[in-house]
């Protein structure tokens, strides 16, 4: 029985575009149900949408393996079946059966070890201390500066010196290794303002058994959905109890924040692991997946993908991130194959969201994984975000700077000159600049930068295979780090980049073990220099206000190009201040391997100037603040340029 084509409306109108059964048009009842297992003290309700099921049975369990207590028929109202039992059943597990399956409920908050059973909590008991008087980071989006990481990845390695290796708690612990700070010391060390945790939901793969965590076959980076609102147990200390998994994540998150840190989500809302057997499916046939000609639709590449447009759909998307943002105060998300959701409801989870929180940090992939039946006209694809206030990954950005994402071709950081003007876009924000210079973003907030992520080649071996060697790998990471943090926009990079992390030159590493996928905290003393450029730079970018600029306006009026014509130097200004003053700050990238002499008449004549006041604030060691010094048009002063660098000038108009 195929799905129904749905048009949305509004938020509680459907049309319906098929002969299809009744049933399948949700009801007030379902529209406004709220699922999952609600626990008090003197009762729990249980409610869970089945529309075309005759019948669905709660069975009750003591224990993660020990056999059913009760089997309890539910009341079915309008296709959604209801269960109330008096008593306190705080710890107890539950299951649905439907037509002789056991079905775990999709809106679990909490589950058994390997998410076997969905949980009965008490969510009140599982806060620490302190945690309700927490609030979400006040950071704005253009300030954000975002560390994507694994939470197994970032502390598992015995170098992290971490007690609790691969686990929330290991995140924030103030951990060493020989010295040199792991855990939360190197985030706030580095200055991030944001940590983009990947995939922190109950997965279908990774088994979670003590016994098993950290075995050779038992990794994943988490893009395989099973549970959506419940964490992921293999990162706790005791995954048995399920509150213990809550607790901890709300702890990590609770330092994170107390030490001025945002927390994004990442959430895979495009598909789950599993298709035909996936409970979804197994509670309402058909109806949670896109479908074509009869077969389910497979636009996430991965056997499946989610009909966002669908109103029950939309409603478990909505409730699920109004859930992790208000329970455990998610400071933002980043979405997984974004342009598989459709865009009312991206755009109505953007109201949601940034009505509780005006701060939250929300992006996300531009792209899909294969065809998909979503029409084009409703896919959130790049220039998509403009309307809707929330930033895209800006994959022409980060082609232009070290070229395509697994092959051998050369960005302008390993000296392609061909990729100059799109490098200046990026520079730009990616904004509508001008017919020559136009990224198709409406603001530079809109536009996410970066140069590698977990997926596909990490900056170290992609700068490898395409140099053949790992000679000039560390002035190449450096420049890259130039363009992303002095880019408009909001500059994103994966854990590690910051101290040249490899991953043995894979490209897609999701399963591969944590030998490795995990940090080995020895490179970040081998490249310290690095770690403390990446740290200036960060620092730089905080302290210039025309580094993050809102507007297309703003950059319009404050950025310009400078018409360098050698081909391997891109040369920026800035103007500080006040408009009426005649303040700037120069930037100048030289990707040439190379010393160059550079004619800085190109300076004068931009900024209709005879005499200039210099001071360098910014070269190839970091910060700095050289003497400054006057310079006249008529001295034919050249600038010397080592061989790939950035340096970064304040220049004062003197006439």
């Amino acid at each position: 029985m195929n799905g129904p084509s749905m048009t949305i409306v509004d938020n509680t109108t459907l049309l319906e575009e098929t002969k299809n059964e009744k049933a399948w048009i949700p009801t007030i009842t379902a529209r406004t149900a709220h699922f999952g297992a609600h626990y008090s003290l003197e009762e729990t309700s249980f409610r869970v949408w089945a529309p075309t099921q005759p019948s669905v049975t709660l069975r009750l369990y003591t224990s993660d393996d020990g056999e059913a207590v009760a089997n309890i028929p539910m009341e079915n109202v309008d296709g959604v079946y209801t269960a109330n039992l008096p008593g306190d059943w705080k710890g107890a597990f539950y299951t649905f059966e439907v037509q002789g399956k056991e079905v775990v409920d999709p809106y679990s908050v909490a589950c058994s070890i390997n998410g076997r059973r969905s949980a009965v909590v008490d969510l009140s008991e599982t806060d620490p201390p302190g945690f309700r008087d927490t609030s979400y980071v006040k950071i704005s989006p253009a300030d954000a500066i975002i560390y994507e990481m694994h939470v197994g990845d970032y502390s598992f390695s015995t170098t992290s010196g971490a007690q609790y290796r691969g686990k929330y708690l290991g995140v924030t612990e103030n951990s060493s290794y020989h010295a040199i700070e792991t855990g939360i010391g190197h985030l706030k060390a580095l200055g991030v303002t944001h940590v983009h945790l990947m995939p922190i939901f109950k997965n279908f793969t990774v088994d979670e058994r003590p016994e098993r965590v950290g075995a050779e076959d038992n990794y994943n980076w988490g893009y395989d959905p099973h549970l959506f609102n419940v964490p992921e147990g293999s990162y706790a200390t005791d995954p048995y109890d399920p509150t213990v998994r809550i607790r901890e994540l709300k702890a990590m998150i609770q330092a994170l924040h107390d030490a001025d840190i945002g927390v994004v989500m990442d959430v895979v809302y495009n598909h789950t692991y599993r298709t035909e057997d996936s409970e979804w499916n197994q509670l309402v046939p058909d109806y949670y997946y896109r479908k074509v000609d009869g077969a389910f639709a497979n636009g996430s590449g991965v056997g499946n993908e989610i009909a966002s447009e669908r109103i029950m759909v939309r409603k478990f998307i909505l409730e699920s991130l109004s859930y992790w943002q208000k329970e455990y105060k998610i400071d933002g998300f980043r979405f997984d194959l974004m342009a598989l959701l459709d865009q009312t409801t991206v755009r109505l989870l953007m109201e949601r969201l940034r009505r509780e929180n005006p701060y939250a940090l929300i992006y996300g992939e531009p792209w899909y994984g294969a065809p998909t039946p979503l029409p084009e006209e409703e896919r959130t694809t790049w220039g998509t975000q403009n309307d809707a206030n929330f930033a895209l990954f800006n994959a022409r950005f980060r082609d232009a700077l070290c070229g395509d994402i697994n092959g051998a071709s050369r960005g302008f950081v390993q000296g392609n000159t061909e990729a100059k003007q799109w490098a200046e876009v990026g520079l730009l924000g990616s904004i509508r600049y001008s017919k020559a210079y136009n990224g198709g973003a409406k603001d530079p907030i809109h536009s996410l930068n970066y140069f590698s992520a977990h997926d596909n080649l990490i900056l170290e071996d992609k700068l490898s295979l395409s140099l053949g060697n790992r000679e000039h790998n560390e002035a190449m990471t450096r420049l890259a780090f130039g363009f992303l943090l002095t880019a408009e926009g909001i500059p994103f990079f994966h854990a590690g980049n910051d101290f040249r992390r490899s991953k043995a030159m894979l490209d897609n590493s999701y399963r591969a073990p944590y030998l490795v996928n995990g940090i080995d905290w020895r490179e970040k003393a081998k490249h310290r220099d690095l770690f403390h450029y990446v740290q200036d730079l960060i620092a730089l970018r905080k302290a210039y206000p025309v580094f993050r600029l809102r507007s297309k306006e703003d950059v319009a009026q404050r950025v310009h190009i400078l018409g360098i014509k050698h081909p391997s130097v891109i040369g920026m200004v800035y103007q500080r201040g006040d408009l009426s003053e005649r303040k700037y700050l120069v930037t100048v990238y030289h990707s040439g391997w190379w010393n160059l002499d550079a004619d800085t008449t190109v300076l004068f004549d931009a900024l209709h100037a005879e005499r200039l006041c210099v001071q360098r604030v910014f070269d190839r060691f970091g910060r700095t603040r050289s003497n400054r010094v006057e310079l006249d048009r008529r001295a034919g002063i050249h600038l010397q340029l080592e061989p790939i660098s950035m340096l970064v000038f304040e220049v004062e108009v003197l006439y």
